[in-house]
């Protein structure tokens, strides 16, 4: 934020900006704002980005989370445990608590359920694509935190500039405090001068504090993301070149609907609510019950049985009628629950496929008005301010001006070079919201446009 409102003489740039519109326009449909990268220091981006990837507790904790899900016992083929059991028939009373004790037989019996066919495969499928969701959904993490740590490194830079920026300028001021006192010890110029000159000294020493309190804020959050000390020192580069972005619109758009983690993990959603509908539909088919008995027929006491007994066996089968009129009222509310689940996982894709390709095409237009603005910030404004100050000041040394009017050439000069670092912050940060909203680095979306892809 200024401390002061726009200064009528800033109109003269804008004025001249006007003549030399038609030459920018052809300029800018080839050149992308490029600032001195030939001396690139300070922790390097890239290997920010890997580091917070890495150590970033969210994205760790999705990665937990989502091992959970392919681990889930959904995914493999398993039926339900066996039922054995033992049983000690017709024991007598007066034996009791000994069951073995005069009992007539041990019975010996296993059973296992089956499914009816289709079933299983029908809910592993249904678990696969829930882990599906959760793969598609770390990596729609994974791109958010990339976004954060990109934007939070502009801010640091811009700071960085700004600070920068702020320090020439209090040179500068020191100058013109230096000016209007052999101005005021000639009997030309004036005491007040010297006095305001020295209250905007002391204003930009004021603005310096506060940037490096931002600083170190913006710098803490950053490093909250690496997962390290709040209090750790950053160090970014001296200069940023930004990427050059040539796609149009419509090219986005099928890129994007393929893309995107956040759509990929709701088209998962959809399959998934899908298998469950074909899981709901299925239980109308009866499962089985297969089983079997061995019967230990044991020695009888005298005069109780006609004959000797024998050991026996036998087989058992049986199956749920899940079609009965008292049951069917629970499978048919459980298919139409499934297809209400199917009904809004396909909304809620068509909203979020809208917002998407509406966060895209903002942050496209986003890009490319602040390349203009950085552009015409960077050759016009901020040269024509300085010259503006420059004759400004030269004409009060003279003896021919006056200091209010070399303070807003001052301020004027102030105001172009911050607008013209804060119209590249927005720049960068504009291509880290393309890229989280594509799903895509600008060099993937480049090469797959390249390659015929975003047709």
């Amino acid at each position: 934020m200024f401390r002061i409102p726009f200064p009528p003489t800033a109109c003269l740039p804008l004025v001249a900006l006007l003549a030399v519109f038609p030459t920018l326009a052809h300029e800018m449909g080839n050149d992308v704002v490029q600032q001195d990268s030939a001396a690139h220091s300070g922790d390097s981006l890239p290997s920010l980005v890997i580091q917070a990837l890495e150590r970033n507790p969210g994205i760790r904790a999705m990665e937990f989370q989502v091992k959970a899900l392919h681990g889930s016992p959904g995914h493999t083929w398993y039926l339900e445990p066996p039922q054995v059991g033992v049983e000690f028939y017709q024991s007598p009373v007066r034996s009791f608590p000994n069951p073995l004790k005069n009992q007539m037989e041990v019975d010996y019996s296993v059973q296992q359920a089956f499914p009816f066919p289709g079933k299983i495969g029908s809910r592993k499928h249904a678990e696969h694509k829930h882990a599906e969701m959760g793969d598609f959904e770390l990596e729609a993490l994974k791109r958010k935190i990339v976004r954060e740590v990109k934007t939070d490194y502009y801010e640091v830079y811009l700071l960085d500039r700004r600070a920068e920026i702020n320090r020439e300028s209090q040179a500068l001021i020191s100058r013109l405090i230096e000016s209007a006192r052999r101005q005021y010890e000639v009997g030309i110029g004036r005491q007040a001068d010297i006095l305001r000159a020295q209250s905007e000294l002391t204003s930009l020493k004021t603005d310096s504090i506060t940037l490096e309190q931002s600083r170190q804020a913006m710098v803490g959050i950053l490093n909250a993301l690496l997962n390290r000390k709040i209090g750790n020192p950053l160090e970014v580069a001296d200069s940023i070149t930004p990427a050059e972005i040539d796609f149009p619109q419509d090219r986005l758009q099928p890129l994007l609907e393929s893309n995107h983690p956040v759509l990929k993990a709701m088209k998962s959603s959809i399959q998934m609510r899908e298998a469950e509908k074909s899981v709901a539909k299925k239980e109308y088919l009866p499962d089985f019950m297969l089983g079997g008995s061995y019967k230990n027929m044991l020695e009888m006491p005298s005069g109780t049985h006609g004959g000797e007994l024998q050991d026996y066996w036998s087989v058992m089968i049986s199956m749920n009628v899940p079609f009965a009129f008292w049951s069917l009222p629970k499978y048919k509310a459980a298919v139409v629950q499934s297809e209400a689940n199917l009904d809004q996982a396909e909304q809620e894709y068509l909203d979020m496929r809208n917002m998407v390709i509406a966060r895209a095409h903002a942050a496209l237009l986003k890009s490319e008005s602040s390349r203009k603005l950085a552009l015409i910030s960077r050759k016009v404004l901020v040269p024509q301010a300085q010259q503006a100050l420059e004759s400004t000041l030269a004409g009060y040394q003279g003896g021919k001006g006056e200091f209010m009017a070399l303070l807003d050439a001052f301020r004027t000069s102030l105001m172009a070079k911050e607008n013209s670092e804060m119209a590249l912050m927005r720049l960068l940060s504009s291509q880290a919201e393309l890229e989280e909203a594509v799903g895509l680095s600008l060099e993937d979306i480049r090469n797959k446009i390249t390659e015929g892809d975003g047709k």
